[in-house]
């Protein structure tokens, strides 16, 4: 089992995710995501390992000041996909939704900046 556990700035916020399940998660559902119906499990996966990474290493930050880092990421890790970044962010913001939400049991409540509308403004790909 790969699990990983964050402290953030905030003492009281501790994030544990267990990579493994997540990807377990995801691998039996991820054809539900927004832009994944016809995607193989290979074309998805980098995004979600992403997704799981962003929730590590955000330290305090909401994923949306993360945006230029995480596109430099993903156009570099994920360049045989066929899930372009646009599309990408969408699953980056499905993983972090459910891992924050999942969290916020043990956090017992939601921090500042887990912001599901901002993340939905920020992330998804608008029309």
């Amino acid at each position: 089992m790969d699990t990983n556990a964050i402290e953030a700035k905030d003492p009281a916020i501790t994030l544990v995710i267990d990579s493994d399940a997540e990807l377990a998660h995801w691998r039996a559902n991820f054809r539900a995501l927004p832009n994944c119906q016809h995607m193989r499990w290979d074309d998805v996966k980098p995004a979600l390992k992403l997704g799981i990474d962003a929730c590590l290493k955000a330290n305090g930050r909401d994923v949306v000041e993360m945006l230029d880092e995480l596109t430099v990421r993903y156009r570099r890790t994920a360049s045989e996909s066929r899930l372009s970044w646009e599309q990408a962010r969408e699953v980056v913001a499905a993983v972090w939704v459910r891992v924050w939400e999942q969290n916020s049991v043990r956090i017992n409540s939601v921090p500042e900046f887990m912001h599901i509308g901002r993340i939905s403004q920020g992330l998804r790909v608008r029309s």
